[in-house]
């Protein structure tokens, strides 16, 4: 298939993943593929009620334009919008969601697919595909799933959208594939302004409409206590361990002018995904922990943030400013916005199954999981622009495996290392421990009885009863935040696993509605975190979350399947047993 690709490169709030989204929803077959599960659903929901204009349909006039999206789009005309508030049944396309841990089936012969980029299929042809923040090729963990999207998407017209930092790579790797590429770049569409003068530290100065950005979640809380001291504003806020769900109910919060939440508090989880009515962009701070050292923050990471001020649209007066918090970062701010970003000069690549196989035969017998994730890239033969990358937190993800997962197969090695899983957080490594303990003795993994072990349930049960009213809830939003961030984490965990071992991981509905439990907690302990125990809002106030009705899309989570498939999964099953139960006899009698 010799390939149409089209780049669409520009800013953030430069409108250009506009003209792809309406090409796609145009299409007879086609793939939305992400970066984000909030991405990803956002645009199942809107294509499934009509709410995107197909390219080549003239929209209705006097409809109403929907300022909420998380798109970077824009809107050619207020009377005739092409993202549209309300959707219409004559634009609606059938669509299917699929995700990392979830999937929505609306039709089994739906021609449009939604998705995180992981999720994306390489085999099925389509007319149009959509692959968006192309620049994350070059991300060591996540890179390879956008390259492989690149060069295997099999899309008779592929839109790239992203930085024009991914250029370059992009024309690189498609030197040989005989594609035709074209670039459309964009600008930005309303003023990006750096104010002359910093906050001076003062947070009194701190107006409705502001965003602070830092980057540790005890920051994040610390600078919304001082605001809310300083101003009598109520923030809310948004950082990468808070679920994508509760994220955009902040986010909803905050841009809602009759909610009470007059300014946002977040991290870098603010540049990418969220729709939010930013006037000015505060940076407490241009470094960050990644993990080993603090670094400054990278041309490209300051301008994704920054350029969150001001989305075109969104405030009475076009433009957006930015500053930051304490005078000694000004200049750093000032020459990071001037510069343009390097270019990416590498694409990542991950090992194979097969790949890891090769090298683990080429090992000596009872080589570490270290081993072969460090080897593999050194010995495979990967050429530029390519490169094989060590996945990070290499030595907590080997340790692990090493622990607890030593006589697994490979494959299963290989997915409990590359798991969505938080590798330093003791409590998830516990319980993840605690799957791999279960999986290996029984196979069947039900979910309760692996929370069984650790503060999870117990947790949720207090906060819940605080919720009701039947607890005292003096201190307690606090203190359950972190307990509930990881539960919920955890919850993703095993709905990502069962996607991929359903035999073993078999309770996702179970799993679907204690994380539902979840998101109600988290959010009703965010709203409540700074209040005064008297004035602390009752459980009905807590996260709405969407089901069929409320989204108005019916699915299922799970394709339909004949009696005999299921019949046959569960001859496996016991025939799994069997094989478990020899082997753990042939080893007791070592």
């Amino acid at each position: 298939m010799r390939r149409k690709v089209i780049m669409h490169v520009g800013p953030t709030n430069s409108g250009k993943t506009h003209m792809a989204l309406r090409a796609l929803a145009a299409a007879k077959t086609g793939v939305y593929s992400g970066p984000l599960r909030l991405l990803a659903h956002e645009i199942w929901d809107r294509l499934n009620k009509g709410q995107i204009v197909p390219l080549g349909m003239d929209p209705d006039p006097d409809s109403e334009p929907d300022t909420t999206t998380n798109m970077d789009i824009i809107e050619e005309s207020v009377s005739r919008p092409t993202v549209r508030k309300e959707g219409k049944a004559k634009y609606a396309r059938e669509c299917n969601l699929r995700t990392g841990e979830e999937f929505r089936i609306v039709s089994e012969y739906a021609g449009l697919m939604s998705c995180t980029v992981e999720m994306t299929s390489l085999s099925l042809p389509v007319e149009v595909a959509v692959v968006d923040e192309i620049q994350m090729l070059a991300d060591p963990d996540r890179g390879s799933a956008w390259t492989a999207a690149v060069l295997g998407l099999p899309a008779e017209e592929l839109h790239l959208c992203g930085e024009e930092v991914a250029v370059p790579i992009v024309q690189a790797l498609l030197n040989d594939t005989d594609d035709e590429l074209f670039i459309n770049r964009y600008e930005r569409l309303s003023p990006l302004i750096v104010q002359d003068e910093s906050l001076e530290g003062d947070f009194g100065r701190v107006r409705k409409g502001d965003c602070l950005v830092a980057f540790s979640r005890s920051s994040i809380f610390a600078l919304k206590r001082k605001v809310e001291e300083n101003t009598g504003l109520r923030c809310a806020v948004a950082y990468g361990r808070l679920p994508p769900e509760i994220r955009a109910e902040q986010a909803a919060l905050f841009n809602n002018p009759h909610s009470g939440y007059d300014v946002m508090i977040g991290s870098d989880a603010i540049g990418m995904g969220l729709n939010l009515k930013i006037k000015r962009i505060i940076f407490e701070t241009l470094r960050k922990f990644d993990g080993t050292v603090e670094r400054a923050l990278s041309v490209s990471q300051i301008k994704q943030i920054a350029g969150r001020a001001g989305r075109y649209g969104l405030h009475g007066e076009p433009g957006g400013f930015v500053t930051t918090l304490h005078a000694d970062d000004l200049p750093m701010l000032h020459s990071a916005i001037l510069r343009q970003p390097d270019p990416i000069v590498f694409a990542g690549v991950s090992p194979t199954l097969v790949w890891a196989e090769s090298v683990l035969q080429a090992l000596p017998a009872g080589a570490l999981h270290q081993t072969l994730l460090e080897v593999a890239p050194y010995v495979s033969n990967v050429r530029p622009p390519c490169r094989a990358f060590v996945p990070s937190k290499i030595e907590e993800r080997s340790r692990f495996i090493e622990t607890h997962a030593k006589h697994m197969k490979l494959y299963d090695r290989l997915l409990i290392g590359g798991s969505p899983m938080n590798w330093r957080d003791a409590v998830a490594v516990e319980f993840t421990a605690r799957l791999c303990q279960i999986y290996n003795e029984k196979i069947r993994v039900p979910i309760l009885h692996a929370l069984r072990v650790g503060p999870y349930i117990e947790a949720l049960e207090n906060v819940e009863g605080m919720m009701s009213g039947g607890k005292s809830s003096a201190g307690a939003p606090s203190q359950g935040l972190v307990t509930l961030e990881g539960l919920h984490k955890s919850l993703v965990l095993y709905l990502w696993l069962s996607h991929r071992l359903p035999v073993a991981f078999y309770q996702s509905e179970e799993a679907y509605a204690l994380k539902e439990r979840t998101e109600k907690a988290l959010d009703w302990c965010l709203r409540n975190v700074s209040t005064k125990v008297a004035d602390r809002q009752p459980a009905s106030f807590g996260l709405r979350v969407s089901s069929e009705a409320e989204d108005g899309v019916e699915y299922r989570r799970i394709p339909a399947t004949r009696p005999q498939e299921e019949s046959n999964r569960e001859l496996g099953v016991r025939y799994a047993k069997l094989l478990n139960s020899e082997r753990r006899s042939a080893r007791s009698q070592r």
